[in-house]
């Protein structure tokens, strides 16, 4: 049987309420949604706050309701044709009911509890989110006919909205059920010897709680939809597109591609949404992100397959930015009306980018090399990148020298867990190496900032002599005397795989440098044969992706214009002109259309590869390519 959550991607509006939102008119609040094609809300119905007449002594009742605020919506919703995804947090506590039950309570490394706001956080352990959070969410299900649940902060909660870092979880409940099923102490740092055991508990006991929460409401009603941010139990993925101050900016620029690919690419089938968060970071709530930006995150969500989610705090009514308004409106209303194309889509990809436990800047330059070489290439996370699912690359790239993969196909293996920090170093592209990598004439070295483990791991055909560090400074002494010709940067492996054994994506995420780009593009393309099914004239700012869609038999060339970022500010971007792209086929096309701008585009095809030209590209384009019969 399919589910309501699985017919295809929706267009979903997060209201997170504040508790004086349920003052609101629900008859308007519902208008609103309709006003911005929006099939799905996602809508705070209880833990912090219940905003519904609770029945259960320990849910702290909303002191602003004055009715029943969520039956008055949902009653309104399905009218209306709008799913209602229930919102609940069990992270926290009201003070109030949380002061009788100390147990109930997360404890700091100071063995101290912890209030935020008249909220008091709770541990995944107590008994208020293994037996009571399951009781309030049986009463929601039964009373009203909510189509889904949102989990808010589902997990081990070590930061309060300050980012202030608090430490692992030292409660009672926690120390006894580490005890009893790893034969431990708690961790007090990352550095003691229980922490890795720790780091299995913690994902075990959160994927188990979910489990139990999600079998609690599809035992009264199997059509209610999960939502969280992992994929154990869940329907529907969620993740969110934000800006965090405290992590440093400008926004990865391709970080809702990111999320939806990595979902629809590890988890076929499962539904994703990821939100277009509105507001800049916690402490600036109540002010938007620039407009250019969400729309940026939401053209992204579309073209990969993913839900429209744009998320505010309030009530749509009650934003005082409205800068985004009209270009989330005129998403949603184009989603609406072109939905299908966008249904039950799957990509067309050469590459596999393994995604590793604990990503960091080796995985995102990767990811960005590939983007701005357009090629096609999926994300899946390393805890399903099994052999069956490998086989269907050309390439696999594992950004992680620990990734153990199980595979027959060729590996492009990049990074390093070297702590030295090297300077003054490089590696020379000699001209033997430039007989088989292609691309570099115009380059003899390229810098190391940074650690690697001379010598590589494996013997096999090195590339890339070491230039050892040397003296850069005063500029007089600017020279080296050494090259170690017998240590390389680069080794094919005699399985006919390709190490490169330092962080040669980090360096491209931190420091953007072509010619690291540039190493990689001839690794995969001179070493480990890559033949690419798509090319294009388009800049590196334009990211291209071909999915397929054989219910409607036709194939999609998704271009995104990501020519409005510059540095930390998102401008509207810059129209690309005249953008030529050609694909393998291996069927004659009927006919070719761009979506956004409603024109036909000539198609000329010769030797199994059709070619088209775009007259423009604004936000973003899905340009269709129309087959006859069956794919």
């Amino acid at each position: 049987m399919t589910h309501w959550w699985q017919n295809g991607p929706m267009r979903l509006v997060q209201t997170n309420l504040r508790e004086i939102d349920v003052t609101a008119d629900p008859d308007r609040f519902v208008e609103s949604l309709q006003e911005f094609s929006a099939n799905v809300v996602l809508f705070n119905a209880g833990g912090i706050v219940a905003n519904y007449p609770t029945s259960l002594p320990f849910h702290h009742r909303n002191p602003h309701l004055r009715s029943d605020f969520l039956g008055e919506v949902i009653e309104r919703t399905r009218a209306a044709g709008i799913r209602l995804i229930a919102r609940f947090d069990f992270s926290k506590l009201n003070e109030t009911i949380a002061a009788g039950h100390p147990d109930w309570h997360y404890k700091s490394l100071a063995g101290e509890s912890v209030t935020y706001n008249g909220q008091v956080h709770t541990c995944l352990n107590g008994a208020y989110q293994q037996e009571k959070s399951l009781e309030i969410l049986a009463e929601a299900a039964e009373r009203y006919p909510i189509d889904g649940v949102f989990i808010n902060m589902h997990g081990y909660q070590v930061r309060d909205y300050s980012r202030v870092f608090h430490g692992f979880c030292q409660c009672a409940n926690c120390a006894r059920r580490f005890a009893e099923e790893c034969a431990g102490e708690l961790p007090r740092s990352t550095e003691d010897e229980s922490y890795p055991a720790y780091l299995e508990f913690q994902a075990r006991t959160v994927a188990e709680l979910f489990q139990r929460r999600a079998a609690a409401v599809k035992a009264i009603r199997p059509s209610i939809a999960t939502c969280n941010y992992t994929p154990s139990g869940t329907d529907i993925f969620r993740l969110e597109s934000g800006t965090h101050m405290a992590d440093g900016i400008p926004d990865f620029t391709y970080a809702a591609s990111h999320h939806v690919k990595m979902v629809t690419d590890s988890f076929p089938g499962m539904a994703v949404s990821n939100a277009a968060v509105h507001f800049v970071d916690f402490p600036m709530r109540n002010s938007a992100v620039s407009p250019h930006l969400t729309a940026l995150r939401l053209a992204q969500d579309t073209v990969h397959g993913g839900w429209l989610d744009y998320y505010v705090l309030g009530t749509l009514d009650g934003q005082e930015d409205r800068r985004c308004f009209d270009q989330v409106r005129e998403l949603y209303g184009f989603h609406a009306a072109h939905e299908r194309y966008y249904t039950g889509t799957k990509p067309v990809s050469d590459v596999l980018l393994v995604q590793p436990r604990g990503r960091g800047p080796e995985f995102f330059g990767m990811y960005r090399i590939l983007a701005e070489n357009h090629v096609q290439f999926d994300v899946i996370s390393e805890s399903v990148a099994d052999r069956e699912r490998l086989r269907d690359y050309a390439v696999v790239v594992a950004p992680a020298p620990r990734l153990a993969l199980d595979t027959d196909r060729p590996v492009l293996r990049t990074g390093t867990t070297g702590k030295e920090h090297i300077q003054g170093a490089y590696f020379a592209i000699r001209p033997e190496d430039k007989k088989r990598l292609t691309g570099l004439d115009d380059l003899d070295l390229v810098y190391l900032y940074g650690a690697f483990e001379p010598g590589g791991k494996s013997e096999g055909t090195g590339f890339l002599a070491y230039i050892p560090p040397h003296m850069f400074g005063p500029p007089e002494k600017c020279y080296y005397t050494e090259i170690s010709s017998d240590v390389h940067g680069m080794v094919r492996t005699p399985s006919g795989d390709v190490e490169i054994p330092w962080n040669i994506g980090t360096h491209y995420q931190e420091y953007a440098n072509d010619g690291h780009a540039r190493l990689v593009m001839a690794a995969l393309r001179d070493l480990l044969g890559l033949e690419p099914s798509l090319t294009t004239d388009a800049p590196p700012l334009v990211e291209v992706s071909v999915r397929d869609n054989p219910g409607a038999r036709c194939r999609l060339v998704n271009l995104v214009n990501l020519t409005g970022q510059l540095g930390t500010a998102f401008h509207a971007p810059v129209p690309v002109r005249d953008i030529t792209v050609s694909l393998a086929t291996d069927r004659p096309p009927l006919r070719a259309h761009a979506l956004r701008s409603a024109v036909d585009l000539a198609l000329t095809l010769r030797d199994g590869t059709v070619s088209l030209t775009l007259p423009e590209l604004p936000l973003f384009e899905t340009v269709v390519i129309e087959y006859g019969g069956r794919q």
